[in-house]
């Protein structure tokens, strides 16, 4: 089968969270079982072009219908990790990926509804097209609506889209206007039915978009899709999701164990495994030297995550002001989401509740190293 993946990111080379670990490992599991798999990204001037082997021009001057003009548009071609990349790169002129990192700019919605537009004009014009078109949260939400209102009049009739949902707190509400730099039409899908957005009549919602569109939705885990049906979880989406509850489904996302395996991880201090489980307390000593932590037998409990509210971190917060009988001690590790941010000489503590607190420790670190891919064999 012929895939295109359509993402925002896809890690090592564009991530800004769990998207791209799962387009990465996902796209690899595809290829190692035999499909023909494509990732599709914009070129962002942050990508980590060092990842990417032999990246080289695949088309040039793609005219991309854009806003009532034509953007000319190059496609690129590079593997990752085995997986082939292609990069929509919009021409000097035309900065929509020329910022410095990849999401938090005021027009993201005109961006990438650039990228979507470009991506399908590519596909059409290089043919044959593909089996499936995986997209992957708002960003990509275009996407399913294009194919159906544009290209599949324009000879993909065959082509069927996949649509994953991995955050339903940014859903892509924007202005009808973003529509029409596409060539779609605002009065025709500004419907209840359609891309309307339920909070704002005058607005369209891309998620919901692709959900509409799409022949088939899917999320992370068999619970949350239940959860974002169910409870506010669904951040307003919980009625559509359960309108088209034929064609949604929750997919447990999963690992590359090649890559996440601390037998081999490069980037613990003692590799250790099923038959040397003991060695785990060593990494836990390194981990309480880098951050300053006093030495003893208490754990470590960590939480990796945006501070955010669907993570849950009212729950840290009140565990953290919550009387402890062993005295914990706490640490708490940021790092940059961009290339332009630049650490504090003296971070600050942060407001936290009023009861008595345990002791703190505060580690601003750099990036963590990349990984380092391994092949499948």
């Amino acid at each position: 089968m012929y895939i295109a993946m359509v993402s925002a990111e896809c890690a090592p080379v564009a991530k800004a969270g769990g998207l791209g670990d799962f387009v990465h490992g996902l796209a690899r599991a595809l290829v190692q079982r035999g499909h023909r798999c494509e990732v599709f990204l914009p070129k962002y001037d942050s990508l980590r072009l060092d990842l990417i082997e032999g990246l080289e021009p695949l088309c040039r001057d793609l005219p991309v219908p854009f806003g009532g003009a034509l953007v000319p548009c190059d496609i690129q071609q590079g593997r990752v990790d085995g997986v082939d990349c292609l990069f929509v790169d919009p021409q000097p002129g035309h900065e929509q990926f020329r910022r410095g990192r990849i999401y938090g700019e005021p027009d993201d919605s005109a961006r990438f509804a650039l990228f979507c537009r470009a991506v399908l004009e590519f596909l059409h014009a290089r043919g044959p097209a593909p089996d499936l078109l995986h997209c992957h949260d708002w960003q990509t939400g275009l996407i399913p609506v294009l194919l159906y209102e544009v290209f599949q009049g324009l000879g993909m009739n065959r082509t069927r889209a996949v649509y994953t949902l991995h955050n339903l707190g940014h859903q892509g509400w924007v202005g009808s206007d973003t529509l029409s730099l596409v060539g779609l039409s605002p009065e025709r899908l500004r419907t209840a039915d359609r891309l309307q957005d339920s909070g704002n009549p005058a607005g369209v919602n891309l998620m919901k978009g692709g959900i509409v569109y799409a022949n088939f939705v899917t999320t992370v885990s068999p619970r949350y899709a239940w959860e974002v049906q169910n409870t506010d979880q669904g951040m307003g989406l919980q009625g559509l999701l359960r309108q088209y509850d034929g064609k949604f489904a929750g997919v447990l996302n999963g690992i590359d164990d090649l890559v996440w395996n601390p037998l081999h991880d490069p980037l613990i201090s003692h590799p250790f495994g099923p038959e040397t489980l003991p060695d785990k307390a060593l990494n836990r000593t390194a981990l309480r030297q880098r951050l300053g932590l006093a030495e003893g037998p208490k754990p470590i409990l960590c939480v990796i995550s945006r501070l955010d509210r669907q993570k849950g971190v009212e729950l840290i917060r009140q565990g953290i002001g919550a009387p402890w009988p062993a005295g914990p001690r706490w640490s708490c590790s940021a790092a940059p989401r961009n290339r332009r941010w630049t650490p504090p000489s003296a971070p600050s503590r942060p407001s936290w509740p009023t009861a008595p607190m345990p002791t703190w420790s505060w580690a601003m670190t750099r990036p963590w190293p990349t990984r380092s891919m391994p092949a499948r064999t």
